[in-house]
């Protein structure tokens, strides 16, 4: 029929329209919830695991597993682009930290998914860049939470656009540069660096460099959740996986929130005595 649309354009329109619900409903919750709270959401696969949903509908368990070990290297540039902001963004303004975190970022991205690393390599490079970088951030995320304010038109909009790009990339690129180049897409830093753009703008350097300080910890879990996707897609199929990796990234966030709660209630009851 003359006029049709391809069926893999309006694959990907509706894909990137389903993203972008899901992404800008979390994202006004991070908005409400303060640096640390914000953080255990943001770190959630809220980018990641819709892109990997399209990735296995697209293509075999093979290409899903290949793409998690991408990933997992690229979450080693995840957490080095986390600490360096948090580190710089009340020392050098906006700019300087994005440009510091990016510069760490595609450093690490080139030199791991650059140079094939396996996953044993993998695993030992994000074990030393997140304990370096929960290290080094300690005290950026004692920032005190930000006052509410009243939300600007631009910020919905602004992470929506981000969403559907992220989407259309990671789709695009899957499709037609392999897995290595769409395990990295899927694991891009959209999701902090929207959160970077509307915090550091609207409260300052220092409580956005709280919340991506607090989002290290996080990250560690989807590390995790990538290496168990990189294991079980071809074994158990890339649905499974998929599930697992999920079930990994909520568990290790739910265990973060409980024992921040628990150390509260035990400092709470030890200033009542």
């Amino acid at each position: 029929m003359t006029g049709a649309i391809d069926p893999f354009f309006a694959a990907l329109i509706v894909r990137m329209a389903s993203a972008m619900a899901l992404v800008v409903a979390a994202s006004l919750f991070v908005e409400r919830s303060g640096p640390f709270l914000g953080a255990m959401v943001a770190t959630l696969p809220l980018s990641a695991g819709p892109s990997y949903v399209f990735i296995a509908m697209d293509h075999d368990a093979a290409f899903v597993a290949q793409s998690a070990l991408s990933t997992l290297n690229t979450n080693v540039g995840t957490g080095a682009f986390a600490a360096v902001y948090a580190l710089l963004a009340a020392r050098v303004g906006l700019a300087g930290a994005l440009a510091g975190a990016y510069a760490a970022w595609g450093s690490i991205v080139l030199l791991l998914v650059g140079g094939g690393a396996g996953p044993a390599t993998a695993v030992a490079a994000n074990v030393l860049v997140y304990w370096v970088g929960i290290r080094a951030t300690r005290l950026e995320r004692g920032a005190p939470r930000p006052a509410r304010r009243p939300r600007r038109w631009w910020e919905i909009p602004i992470r929506a656009v981000g969403v559907m790009v992220l989407v259309a990339v990671v789709v695009v690129v899957g499709h037609r540069l392999g897995p290595e180049a769409a395990g990295v897409a899927a694991a891009f830093p959209i999701i902090m660096t929207s959160l970077i753009l509307i915090l550091h703008t609207s409260v300052g350097g220092a409580a956005s460099a709280a919340t991506l300080a607090h989002a290290l910890p996080g990250m560690v879990g989807f590390g995790f959740a990538a290496l168990a996707l990189h294991l079980t897609a071809q074994p158990l199929g890339s649905a499974i996986a998929l599930c697992i990796a999920l079930g990994v990234c909520l568990a290790w966030n739910g265990m973060l929130v409980s024992a921040v709660r628990r150390r509260v209630r035990t400092t709470d009851q030890a200033g009542a005595v």
